[in-house]
């Protein structure tokens, strides 16, 4: 399948933001050690960041620019 430019730009773009949110993830891990049932909660929520990344190629340009602005401000999946 051959994606165009304009999509694996936004596709880029997308990673960036995802890749900063599971940096978040992976801090509020290193913060709230004992708080093992949150850890395993980020844990579900950075396997499901890696998907909408493998699957984005699939999603229109419409999509991929929604989940980028969800996760600019940070809206919840």
């Amino acid at each position: 399948m051959k994606i165009s430019k304009q999509k694996r730009n936004l596709i880029n773009e997308l990673s960036f933001w995802i890749l900063k949110e599971i940096d978040d993830l992976n801090q509020l891990n290193k913060d709230d050690v004992i708080l093992k049932e949150h850890i395993l909660r980020n844990k579900q929520d950075i396997k499901k960041l890696i998907n909408i990344v493998k699957c984005s190629k699939e999603y229109t340009n419409k999509q991929i620019k929604q989940l980028i602005n969800e996760l600019k401000f940070q809206l919840p999946f």
